[in-house]
């Protein structure tokens, strides 16, 4: 029996609680459903123009479209444009997103990602976790993902969650959650 409640608080533990807050983002959102979820596709500016944070405070610094998916790249250092477009996929509720980075109408990079339509937004399949040391005990863990959707103008907005947890010895619990969101003026 001790064995069991040992394995269930351990596996409680290295399931990150990390969720998205829609509170940062419920003023300014278009919601996305089956029917519209084609409204995501289109050219948007590739920096952003408001950044909001947990705190629901808004700020003029903002980031870049492929800093806020976490695409590592050097092409993409100095892109102007993102091309989005969208095609449902057999599994429900799932789609696959092509993204095209371009500079001066010319395409420098381009990726895809699948997304899960949920709660009026598409989550990412861009998921990350890495862990360092022995997760928990001389070490942690860094996990991070985005979801796309559009505000009520049509402008794509970008929310991300980043987590770094651990801990040490179960005793000095260290770690933060961030909460963020990007907004990207639609030019077609």
């Amino acid at each position: 029996m001790k064995k069991y409640v040992i394995i269930s608080i351990l596996i409680l533990i290295l399931n990150s609680c990390t969720t998205f807050s829609r509170r940062m983002i419920k003023d300014d959102l278009s919601v996305i459903t089956k029917d519209n979820v084609s409204e995501i596709d289109g050219e948007y500016e590739f920096n952003g123009y408001e950044h909001v944070n947990a705190g629901n405070k808004k700020s003029q610094e903002t980031r870049n479209f492929a800093g806020m998916i976490a695409v590592k790249n050097s092409k993409v250092a100095d892109c102007d444009k993102i091309v989005i477009r969208s095609k449902a996929l057999e599994k429900r509720k799932t789609y696959q997103l092509e993204f095209k980075l371009l500079k001066d109408d010319y395409v420098k990079y381009s990726f895809t990602y699948n997304g899960t339509l949920k709660n009026g937004l598409l989550t990412l399949s861009n998921y990350t976790s890495k862990c360092h040391g022995i997760p928990f005990l001389f070490g942690g863990c860094e996990s991070f993902q985005s979801r796309i959707g559009l505000t009520r103008h049509k402008n794509l907005l970008i929310q991300d969650y980043y987590d770094n947890s651990g801990a040490a010895l179960f005793v000095m619990w260290a770690g933060y959650t961030i909460n963020y969101a990007e907004k990207y003026q639609k030019i077609q």
